[in-house]
């Protein structure tokens, strides 16, 4: 009887534990045109509520494109010379993992001033 306790009470543990990694979404950020010049990514934001573990996915032309993670100040300020990190290549998954504001934007010159820049908040 002992033996079958534990067993529930651990496989009770691990359901908990997987549970933010089973109800993670990944967003195509932009949607099907992904990440251009064009659509305006705050708006694209206010219909989703991300949360730790969700993943974007940024699609992009990588010869035209790229993705920088920046502060506050420097998504305002479209700068991209202290960024958190940068991605290239074309098509970057990126966890969301832990709550709070997170920005990012286009380096290539005048795309960020172009619209090419996303805010959001993880809950």
């Amino acid at each position: 009887m002992a033996k079958a306790v534990a067993l529930v009470a651990a496989s009770f543990l691990i359901l908990l534990l997987a549970f933010p990694t089973v109800f993670a979404t990944d967003y195509v950020v932009g949607g099907p045109s992904g990440w251009v010049i064009g659509p305006d990514y705050g708006i694209w934001a206010e219909n989703f509520k991300f949360k730790v573990n969700d993943t974007l996915t940024f699609k992009y032309e990588a010869s035209l494109h790229q993705v920088d993670e920046v502060s506050k100040s420097d998504y305002i300020n479209c700068n991209s010379n202290h960024s958190i990190k940068n991605y290239k290549g074309g098509n970057n998954k990126i966890t969301l993992s832990k709550p709070g504001s997170y920005f990012f934007l286009c380096p290539t010159p005048r795309h960020c001033q172009l619209g090419m820049k996303l805010a959001l908040n993880v809950s």
